[in-house]
């Protein structure tokens, strides 16, 4: 037996959509940087990929965006140096 149906030959044959094959997701390992109670960003990283991608959260932290970084605590020191305040002039003077 056949497992095609015939068509008769005065139907028009109209052409099935193609579906997309599923795609495994691939894992993606991601930590969110906190500093302080403010939440900086995220560090993510795909599967395959060496560095973690920083996404900043808060505008405060937006010259560490798509900055890579080794670690998850990389990516946290940079973002605690980036909201340390200034100390420009300030010189500690042994007593």
């Amino acid at each position: 037996m056949s497992q095609f149906t015939s068509l008769a030959s005065d139907q028009p044959v109209v052409p099935q959509p193609t579906l997309p094959q599923p795609t495994l997701a691939q894992p993606t390992l991601a930590y969110v940087i906190e500093v302080g109670e403010t939440q900086a960003g995220l560090v993510a990283r795909r599967a395959g990929e060496r560095f973690f991608t920083f996404i900043s959260a808060a505008s405060a932290f937006d010259r560490l965006e798509g900055e890579r970084f080794a670690t998850p605590g990389a990516a946290e020191r940079a973002a605690r140096l980036l909201a340390a305040p200034r100390r420009q002039g300030q010189t500690r003077l042994a007593a």
